[in-house]
């Protein structure tokens, strides 16, 4: 099982997460998906990610949500300008999590 991270535009509540879920989920080979309306950000669990990478961005676009796929690397540095606007994460936890979630 692979993991896909996407940045999701025009999400601002719980009924907005269940429509994307709902989305991604339709999308075959996809066998999870969790929902982040705060961050803006969906992870997809799917068999072959790269295969259902295109089709979960096209049936985002077509419920109302664009979205682009986001890499590892530009996930982390944005936990992590989070953290450092929240004030946290230098601890002894820095980089594995702070006690805020970050």
């Amino acid at each position: 099982m692979e993991q896909i991270e996407l940045k999701v535009a025009g999400m601002t509540c719980g009924a907005c997460a269940t429509r994307v879920s709902r989305a991604l989920l339709s999308v075959p080979g996809v066998h999870g998906a969790e929902v982040d309306v705060a961050r803006g950000l969906a992870r997809v669990r799917a068999e072959d990610a790269g295969a259902a990478q295109p089709a979960l961005l096209q049936v985002l676009a077509a419920t109302g949500y664009p979205a682009v796929a986001v890499t590892s690397a530009a996930v982390e540095e944005a936990h992590a300008q989070e953290a450092a606007a929240a004030g946290c994460g230098g601890g002894a936890r820095a980089g594995r999590g702070c006690c805020c979630g970050h």
